[in-house]
């Protein structure tokens, strides 16, 4: 964060945080310390060592910290909003566009996944089924979130959805408004996602089993996974910045919900303010954009990924699902003999064994699941 991002922030933030909060020698913490102090626990600092750099008590500290989430979380110039008008739609249309090779995926206006946040195990007194937020995948108790992107990886939506256990095509429709907004767009218009959402007029995923054989089908695939990738560069780029998220977080579920809210409503702040860093026409390949955003791998993470993606578990059963949207398009491709690019067969064939994603219990889940290629 630039130091006038870090102003300009603190500008927001003051009116609400324009209190008395006093450290262990009895002097007002000031705005800027409040501000600091949270945006380095989020980045990964542990609050007991504030006392070092801000003259804070640790007890003062996580005091400042509340308060800043709770700043930051009722902030309205920070809220994250989907788009409003036709004019707001049609912009987002023709950004998708100009992202989408040969456009032909023109008429995308969002794309969307889940997200696994590893937690502590929740109390009975704060839920009613325990279980139900522990992931086999990852063995670990944890939450649901959903979110929609922009090309520029900013967040259309993002939700603190369901418990960890839950799969993405029961989760989308959890997630307030979400799945309204998109059954409500116009014919033409729709958002992409993974196989493990249900297939549809306004909700387009690839092709899983043998339906991949189909050269046409298979290069759908390919043009999909090139929009589609934006929403796992954004939470790749939320956990990189955000280094409180690559581990468990503690406190209960609503503490958890209230920092992962603020971590995603700073990142498209940061993004908003600082400018992308993201000119998407410089890279030649998505590989090069993710090393120009320091996105690295997570070690926990299937296929490579920098983040934990919703592993659908034994319990998933895909929806079949019809658009003649999706048909269309794929009609095209077979008419004008389009493929993958080359570099990207070359790939293709390089993580064939990547294909399978394989849980510490055995369960295999096939990779359109979780990330098409």
């Amino acid at each position: 964060m630039t130091l006038s991002c870090f102003n300009e922030l603190v500008n927001i933030l003051s009116p609400k945080l324009k209190k008395k909060e006093y450290n262990c020698r009895d002097e007002i913490i000031t705005v800027e310390h409040i501000v600091a102090n949270g945006l380095r626990i989020l980045g990964g600092g542990r609050p007991k060592d504030q006392r070092h750099i801000f003259g804070m008590s640790r007890d003062a500290s996580y005091k400042s910290f509340c308060s800043f989430l709770d700043a930051v979380n009722s902030a309205p110039e920070l809220d994250i909003k989907m788009p409003n008008t036709a004019e707001e739609w049609n912009a987002l249309y023709h950004e998708y566009r100009r992202k989408s090779n040969n456009e032909l995926m023109a008429g995308c206006v969002g794309c969307l996944d889940g997200f696994f946040q590893r937690t502590n195990k929740p109390t009975k007194s704060e839920v009613a089924n325990v279980i139900s937020y522990y992931s086999g995948h990852y063995e670990s108790y944890g939450i649901n979130c959903q979110a929609c992107v922009r090309t520029n990886l900013q967040f259309m939506y993002f939700g603190v959805v369901s418990p960890g256990s839950t799969n993405d095509n029961i989760s989308y429709p959890l997630a307030t408004g979400l799945k309204e907004i998109f059954d409500s767009l116009p014919p033409g218009l729709f958002g992409l996602a993974d196989a493990a959402y249900t297939l549809s007029e306004s909700m387009l995923i690839p092709f899983v089993g043998t339906d991949r054989c189909d050269p046409a089908q298979d290069a759908f695939n390919y043009y999909l996974s090139q929009l589609r990738i934006r929403v796992e560069m954004a939470f790749g780029r939320l956990v990189n910045k955000f280094r409180i998220l690559s581990g468990k977080v503690g406190g209960n579920i609503d503490r958890v919900s209230a920092i992962l809210t603020a971590c995603a409503r700073l990142h498209n702040f940061i993004i908003d303010w600082q400018g992308q860093d993201d000119t998407h026409s410089e890279y030649a390949t998505v590989e090069e954009e993710m090393e120009a955003l320091q996105i690295t791998p997570n070690s926990d993470a299937p296929l490579g990924m920098s983040f934990l993606p919703v592993v659908p578990d034994e319990e998933f059963e895909a929806f079949p699902g019809i658009s003649r949207t999706r048909e269309a398009i794929v009609e095209h491709i077979r008419e004008h003999d389009i493929r993958r690019p080359l570099h990207n067969i070359v790939r293709q064939r390089r993580e064939q064994l990547d294909l399978v994603v394989v849980s510490p219990n055995g369960h295999h889940t096939d990779r359109e699941f979780i990330s098409p290629i």
